[in-house]
């Protein structure tokens, strides 16, 4: 089969996990023999890494105004939908995926669209976020041969919000490789830490997790917090928060980790917190889970298995909900290596890319046979 995938970015200090998610699902369906092309708007090292492996992509390039508008030539990108059998356009609130969407209506193509997380911003939508959905996101919705979420939860949420029927919405879950390749260089000290991975921005809390350390930190001075991941315009607004809470070198701000030095901190990390305000699934709880790492997250994050797995607790997303989860899994730091085993083993038989990717490519198979000739 020959499918067309599309993301807004194939940047890993931009692109998050909508990048991630991308990249892994065009190298596993290219390993099970399927041709893949990938268009998006931003270039960088996954773009790069996906063409050592074979696989075409096209970066539009964009300009930032109000929004994010890409360059896309259109005669290029109908080049690419006309090649597909099926397209997998992931990203609701930008150009890339309405345009898409639209040539492949126009070629006859069917598309699976997935939010990601994204159909959040419905809830209480600014104007121009009203406008763009009543212009272009109702008929995307519309046209779309699947609707994929990311979780149980969300596929309930899109069944209910867009009144479809229930075939037509199907759960595709982020996932993770079986195996952790880690760097050769310890990437974080020796002492016990606290790991945070995520953009610093408002939506991934940061900043209720570093009030929540700071409230905890006196009970145990030996341990710090590791805040790992690209600023996303929040960095100095949480030095700040960590100076006024007298917290001194007890945070460190780590900055980007690449792939290898990310998974090194996993492991070593006493356990990852994940105080996230919205998410669709939080992967970096996988990627921690299957190095074996416990986790500690908010139930904005839609995995609350991990604590029905006895992988970690899940709390509320505010500050005394995180402080009592750090207090609750720090007072039993002896138990947390069991804790990060019994999530790896959940992680391992359900989450990995293979497996999802034989799912999502038998949903797609479905809509390719049963569309009219």
């Amino acid at each position: 089969m020959n499918i067309l995938l599309t993301t807004i970015s194939l940047d890993s200090r931009k692109g998050g996990g909508t990048a991630e998610r991308t990249r892994r699902l065009s190298t596993h369906l290219a390993a099970k023999g399927h041709r893949c092309e990938v268009a998006t708007m931003q270039d960088g090292d996954l773009a790069q890494e996906l063409r050592q492996c074979g696989i075409p992509v096209y970066a539009t390039g964009s300009v930032r105004l109000r929004f994010t508008v890409p360059f896309i030539n259109p005669f290029r990108l109908a080049q690419s939908v006309r090649r597909a059998d099926a397209l997998h356009i992931l990203g609701y609130w930008n150009l890339l995926s309405v345009v898409t969407a639209f040539l492949a209506s126009r070629l006859g193509k069917p598309y699976a669209f997935s939010a990601a997380g994204e159909f959040v911003g419905l809830e209480r939508p600014r104007p121009i976020a009203r406008l763009f959905h009543l212009l272009f996101g109702k008929r995307m919705i519309r046209n779309a041969s699947l609707l994929v979420a990311v979780t149980p939860l969300e596929r309930r949420q899109i069944l209910e919000r867009f009144q479809l029927p229930e075939d037509r919405v199907i759960v595709v879950p982020n996932g993770v490789e079986g195996y952790v390749a880690v760097s050769d260089q310890p990437s974080q000290p020796d002492a016990p830490y606290v790991l945070f991975v995520g953009r610093l921005a408002e939506v991934k809390g940061p900043d209720l997790l570093v009030q929540a350390f700071a409230d905890v930190a006196p009970e145990y001075p030996d341990v710090r917090l590791i805040v790992a991941g690209p600023d996303f315009g929040m960095r100095s607004r949480l030095e700040a928060l960590a100076t006024e809470r007298q917290l001194g070198n007890r945070v460190v701000f780590a900055g980007h980790l690449a792939e290898r030095d990310r998974n090194d901190a996993y492991r070593r990390a006493l356990l990852l917190a994940v105080p996230s305000r919205a998410e669709a699934m939080s992967l970096v709880a996988l990627e921690a889970g299957v190095a074996g790492a416990p986790v500690l997250l908010t139930d904005q994050c839609g995995f609350d298995e991990v604590a029905s797995v006895g992988g970690g607790l899940v709390v509320p997303a505010t500050v005394v909900g995180l402080r009592d989860g750090l207090r609750a899994m720090l007072a039993e730091r002896g138990s947390l290596r069991s804790k990060g085993q019994a999530l790896q083993s959940y992680v391992r038989g359900k989450f990995t890319w293979p497996s999802i990717v034989d799912g999502l490519v038998s949903e797609i198979d479905k809509v390719v046979r049963d569309r009219p000739a």
